[in-house]
C-alpha cells in the first residue's frame, strides 16, 4: 500500500497567523452614556460641595443610592454627593447605608 521510500516531513506546513484584534476596554453604547453622566456628575457635585453623609467634608464622588443600570446612571433624585471617606463606608456597609437612607433597595420600592 505505502511505498516503502515514503518518509514524512516531521515538521509540519507553517501556517499563517491571524492578526490579532484588540478588544475594545469600553463598548461604544457605555462610552455614549459616560459622555451623558459626566456634565450632570461634574454639575451636581457643584451644587453640592458638601458630603451629604457627614455634612462635613468637601465632596468628591457620587453615590447612586439605586445603582447605575440603564437610566438610573443620570437620575439625579438618586445621587448622593460623597466625599471618598463615606462613599467607602457606604459601599462597605450596605445595611447601615440602607437604615440611614445613604441607599435604597434596588428590586422593588
Amino acid at each position: 500500500m505505502f511505498d516503502k521510500e515514503f518518509k514524512p516531513d516531521p515538521k509540519p506546513e507553517p501556517r499563517k497567523k491571524k492578526a490579532k484584534k484588540r478588544i475594545n476596554p469600553i463598548s461604544d453604547k457605555e462610552r455614549s452614556r459616560k459622555k451623558q453622566y459626566k456634565p450632570i456628575r461634574d454639575r451636581f457635585l457643584l451644587d453640592h460641595p458638601i458630603c451629604q453623609a457627614c455634612n462635613f467634608k468637601h465632596s468628591d464622588q457620587v453615590h447612586h443610592k439605586k445603582g447605575r443600570t440603564g437610566r438610573l446612571l443620570i437620575a439625579v433624585e438618586y445621587f448622593l454627593a460623597c466625599c471618598d471617606t463615606c462613599h467607602r463606608f457606604i459601599e462597605d456597609n450596605p445595611a447601615t447605608a440602607l437604615k440611614m437612607g445613604w441607599s435604597l433597595k434596588r428590586i422593588g420600592k
